[in-house]
């Protein structure tokens, strides 16, 4: 009886993703596994967060460069919980960890990700056309171009 051993490398990473580190931030622990799972898929090296507070600390204590901070735009605060609102908690736009964060890496790249999109908020009128919003749900393909798009461009 003959047996045939095969032996499955995984691909190289692509030259985008290559020694890359992203911060995913997510409350949503099902779509983070998903979005992680698709960019280590495709070679990058995430580090992820549930909230803001967690992502500050990783940020802190990563000894390497990170490249991306893809963190969704209202994410819930650990800390903070009104009484009078059980079983809502207040929320942290994601641009003020994204100023936090650029404060501790200022060559950090950010995209942003959301599923409510509410343009009358002041934290809407310091978005630019050239900061990416993912606005949810979007595809996983989309979700690797523009992070390859974001990174492949110069600063």
């Amino acid at each position: 009886m003959l047996t045939w051993m095969v032996s499955v490398e995984p691909l190289p990473p692509t030259p985008a993703s290559e020694s890359r580190t992203i911060l995913c931030v997510e409350d949503d622990q099902a779509l983070r596994a998903l979005l992680v799972a698709t960019l280590q898929s495709e070679g990058f090296t995430v580090l992820q967060a549930r909230e803001s507070q967690e992502a500050l600390q990783l940020c802190q204590r990563h000894p390497g460069p990170i490249q991306l901070l893809l963190t969704d735009f209202r994410l819930p605060s650990a800390v903070l919980q009104l009484a009078k609102d059980k079983g809502q908690r207040s929320t942290m736009h994601g641009l003020d960890l994204m100023r936090q964060v650029v404060a501790l890496r200022p060559q950090i790249r950010v995209i942003l990700m959301s599923g409510q999109v509410d343009e009358g908020h002041p934290s809407f009128k310091v978005l630019t056309e050239d900061m990416p919003l993912l606005l949810k749900p979007f595809s996983m393909d989309t979700l690797v171009r523009t992070v390859r798009r974001v990174l492949d461009t110069p600063a």
